[in-house]
C-alpha cells in the first residue's frame, strides 16, 4: 500500500532570524531509512513551518511526524493541530527527548494532547519506520492502528485509553542506518541559511543528572565508521563551495570530541576540507574531559577552528556529588591550558548556576579557580529542567527545593496562520543552597565575564597586569566593580540588563505565553526589544556598539588597580603610556554598527610603539619605545577576518537580533584589527 510521509524537524524562522540554524539531521536518518526499507512510502523532509503548512494544505500526506526538541515542542504541538484540522483521520506521531523520565509523567504528558496519536520513545531511526508499517498493515485506519502492540510508543487503544510499551534498548548497529549525506536526502537544506551538523556518535558514558544523555539508556557509546565519516566531511564540504560557501559553520553532534583515538584522525580529515574547500572556519563542539592530549591533537588538526571545550560544570565538591559527576583534576586541567597556550589554541570551559548544592560563593569561586587556570573563554550557564533528565524529575525537585521560572526561548516564537506559538523553557532560579538575590548576582558576573573576558578583547591588558602581580581573577573581579559604578553609560546598561533578566522570568508556562500574546509585547518582542539571549544581546551591544565606553571603564579600572600596586613609579610618563595603551586597545577592536563601519580600516598616532612593545613581552623600559614625534598607524581586518565579517552580516545581518546570534558564529580574531605603522 502505498503512502505519502511529511517529517518534520521545525524551528522558527519569524524573527528573521532562525531559532535553530542546524540542518535537520535526526528527522533525514529517518527519511533515509524508509527509503531504503519501505519503497512503497514517499517521504519529504520539513525544517521551515511555512513550506510544511503549504504542504499541508495543497498535498495532505498519510502520516505528519514531528520532533520534539525543547526549542520547537509547542510549534510541533501547533502543526500536530493544523494536521487533525485538514484531516482528522491523518496518522500524526511525535518522537524525540523532551519528555519526562518518569513513565507515569510520560503518559499523563501523551494524555494531555490528544492531536497526537503515536509518541516514540527512543532513537526513531527504525522506529519511525516500524510504526509507518503497521500503519500500513492496519489500512492505514487509526481505529485497527491502536489495536496493535506498537513497540516502545505511547498511543492510543480504541477507546482512547492511553498505552505505554517499553522502550527499546538503543540499536547497537548504527552503520545500518544509510548517510543522509551520501544519499543526497539533505541536499535541499544547504540553502545559506542552515549550517551542516555531523555526527560521528552516538552515546554518552557519563550520568551527570542534569543531561538527556546522563541516564543509563545512553551509557554505550555507538560508532559511525571513519570512512563513512571521511566521505560525509567531503561530501558537505564540496556541497558549500559549490552552493552556498557563505556557510563557514559545522556543528558536531558528539558529546564528547577528541575522547577517542579516532577523533583525532575525524579531525585531521575535517582539517583536509578546511585545505580543499574553505570549510568549515569556525567549528561547534564538546570536548571530552578524560583525554586532554587527543583533544589537543585534534585542536591543532582544525587550524584554529574549535576552541578546547573542557565543560566541568561545577568545582563544588558537594554539587559534583549530587549531580554524579566527577571532573578533569585541578592538576590535570591546569596542564592542558599550558599545552592549549603553548600551541596558540584556545580553551573553553562552562559553569552552571543554580546546580543542587552550588552556593553563590562556591560558583565564583569556580569562575575564579578555571580563570587562574588560564581558560581563555566561559560559559556561565543556568540549571535547565530538561525534560528527561534525572535533575528535571519530581523526586530530584523536591529533595533540592527548586524553585524555577519560564522564559521564552531566543527566536522560538511566531505567527502561523494568524495564531502566536511559543517555545519556552524552565530554569532554576533559587534552590535550597541559593537565593533569588543571589541568582541574579551571579547573573550580573556573568555579564562581566561576557564582556571583560570571554573574546579577548582586553588580553593585552590583563597580561601587563600579570606581569604586575594581579591574578585574572583579580582582574575580573575588579570589571565587576567597574560595572557598579554611578557615571557614563555602563550602569545603564548593566541596570538595563538586570531589568530584562528579571522581567523575562514567569511562575508558569501559560504567564509567559500570555504576557507575550498581549499586543503591545508582541511588538516588542518581534523588534528584538525583549525576549533574547540576554548574554549574547548585551555582549553584541558592548562589543559593537558601545566599545569605547566599555574600553574606558576597563582601562580606568585596571589604571587604579595597577596604581594601587606600585605599577605607575616603574615607568616613567606613565600616564601618557596609559593614555596610548588605552588607544591601542581601543583601535585594535572592529566594532561599529553597519558593514562600512566594522570592515573600515581606522588609523591613530602613538607616542609609544605599543605594537613592538606588545610583541617584545611587554618589557618593563618603556623609554626604549617612546616615539617622540607621535607615529600614526593604520589598524585593518586581515583579508579572512573581513571575508569572515562580511558572511556574518550576509546570514544574520547587522542589526542587534543578528548580531546577537552571529556574535557566537565567528572566531575570536575575527574582530581584531592588525596595526600597521605608517611611518615613512
Amino acid at each position: 500500500m502505498e503512502a505519502r510521509v511529511y517529517l518534520a524537524d521545525l524551528r522558527h524562522n519569524f524573527s528573521g532570524v532562525l531559532g535553530n540554524e542546524c540542518m535537520p539531521l535526526g528527522v533525514s536518518y529517518l527519511k533515509a531509512v524508509m527509503d531504503r526499507d519501505l519503497p512503497e512510502v514517499e517521504s519529504r523532509l520539513f525544517a521551515y513551518p511555512d513550506r510544511l503548512l503549504a504542504a499541508l494544505r495543497s498535498d495532505p500526506p498519510d502520516v505528519l511526524m514531528l520532533t520534539n526538541y525543547m526549542w520547537n515542542e509547542w510549534m510541533s504541538f501547533h502543526f500536530a493541530e493544523k494536521a487533525k484540522q485538514v484531516d482528522p483521520d491523518m496518522l500524526v506521531v511525535m518522537g524525540g527527548p523532551n519528555i519526562a523520565l518518569e513513565p507515569e509523567r510520560q503518559i499523563e504528558y501523551f494524555e494531555r494532547h490528544p492531536e497526537i496519536d503515536v509518541y516514540v520513545l527512543g532513537e526513531g531511526d527504525f522506529l519511525a519506520r516500524d510504526v509507518v508499517r503497521e500503519y500500513l498493515d492496519a489500512g492505514k485506519s487509526l481505529h485497527r492502528l491502536g489495536e496493535r502492540n506498537l513497540e516502545s510508543c505511547l498511543y492510543r487503544r480504541p477507546d482512547g485509553q492511553a498505552v505505554r510499551t517499553e522502550m527499546w534498548q538503543r540499536h547497537k548497529q548504527i552503520e545500518e542506518i544509510p548517510s543522509p549525506w551520501l544519499t543526497g536526502v539533505l541536499d535541499e537544506f544547504f540553502d545559506g541559511k542552515l549550517a551542516p551538523m555531523l555526527e560521528t556518535n552516538r552515546g554518552c558514558p557519563f550520568q551527570c543528572t542534569f543531561c538527556v544523555q546522563g541516564v543509563r539508556w545512553y551509557t554505550k557509546v555507538h560508532n559511525f565508521t571513519i570512512e563513512r565519516i571521511r566521505e560525509e566531511i567531503d561530501y558537505i564540504g564540496r556541497r558549500i563551495r559549490d552552493v552556498c560557501p557563505n556557510m563557514t559553520f559545522l556543528r558536531l553532534a558528539d558529546s564528547n570530541f577528541g575522547t577517542y583515538a579516532r577523533d583525532v584522525e575525524i579531525a585531521g580529515h575535517i582539517g583536509e576540507a578546511q585545505m580543499k574547500y574553505g570549510w568549515p572556519k569556525f567549528l561547534d563542539a564538546t570536548t571530552g574531559k578524560n583525554r586532554p592530549e587527543r583533544v589537543i591533537q585534534a585542536l591543532e588538526k582544525v587550524n584554529g577552528a574549535l576552541i578546547a571545550y573542557q565543560a566541568v560544570q561545577s568545582l563544588d565538591d558537594l554539587t559534583l556529588q549530587n549531580i554524579k559527576r566527577s571532573n578533569i583534576s585541578t592538576e590535570a586541567y591546569e596542564e592542558v591550558m599550558i599545552h592549549v597556550r603553548g600551541r596558540g589554541l584556545r580553551s573553553l570551559s562552562d559553569l552552571i548556576l543554580g546546580l543542587p548544592g552550588e552556593t553563590l560563593e562556591s560558583h565564583l569561586a569556580g569562575i575564579d579557580q578555571l580563570l587562574d587556570a588560564g581558560t581563555n573563554e566561559l560559559h556561565l550557564f543556568q540549571a535547565m529542567m530538561l525534560k528527561g533528565s534525572e535533575l528535571e524529575t519530581r523526586a530530584c525537585r523536591e529533595k533540592h527545593g527548586f524553585d524555577t521560572r519560564f522564559r521564552v526561548l531566543p527566536k522560538a516564537y511566531g505567527m502561523y496562520e494568524g495564531e502566536m506559538v511559543f517555545d519556552v523553557d524552565e530554569i532554576v532560579v533559587s534552590t535550597d543552597t541559593l537565593s533569588f538575590e543571589d541568582y541574579i548576582e551571579a547573573r550580573v558576573f556573568a555579564l562581566t565575564s561576557s564582556i571583560f573576558w570571554n573574546n579577548s578583547w582586553f588580553e593585552d591588558v590583563v597580561e601587563f597586569a600579570k606581569l604586575h602581580g594581579v591574578s585574572a581573577s583579580q582582574w575580573l573581579r575588579e570589571m565587576r566593580g567597574a560595572l557598579k559604578r554611578e557615571s557614563g553609560p555602563i550602569p545603564e546598561l548593566v541596570a538595563d540588563f538586570v531589568t530584562e533578566t528579571q522581567n523575562e522570568l514567569f511562575p508558569t508556562r501559560d504567564a509567559c505565553v500570555e504576557f507575550y500574546s498581549q499586543p503591545q509585547n508582541w511588538e516588542r518582542l518581534t523588534r528584538g526589544e525583549i525576549g533574547d539571549n540576554l548574554m549574547y544581546k548585551y555582549r553584541a551591544k558592548a562589543g559593537f556598539f558601545a566599545w569605547p565606553e566599555i574600553c574606558q571603564a576597563a582601562m580606568d579600572a585596571t589604571r587604579e588597580l595597577l596604581v594601587g600596586r606600585g605599577a605607575a613609579s616603574e615607568i616613567p610618563d606613565f600616564d601618557a603610556f596609559w593614555s596610548d595603551f588605552h588607544r591601542f586597545v581601543e583601535l585594535k577592536h572592529a566594532h561599529g554598527s553597519s558593514a562600512e563601519e566594522l570592515l573600515s580600516p581606522v588609523r591613530g598616532t602613538l607616542r609609544y610603539d605599543i605594537p613592538a612593545w606588545i610583541d617584545a613581552g611587554m618589557p618593563r623600559d618603556i623609554d626604549r619605545f617612546c616615539l617622540p614625534d607621535g607615529r600614526e598607524f593604520a589598524f585593518e581586518l586581515p583579508a579572512d577576518s573581513a571575508s569572515e565579517i562580511e558572511s556574518l552580516l550576509k546570514t544574520w545581518s547587522a542589526s542587534l537580533q543578528g548580531l546577537t546570534k552571529g556574535v557566537t558564529r565567528i572566531r575570536i580574531t575575527s574582530l581584531i584589527r592588525h596595526p600597521r605603522s605608517l611611518a615613512a
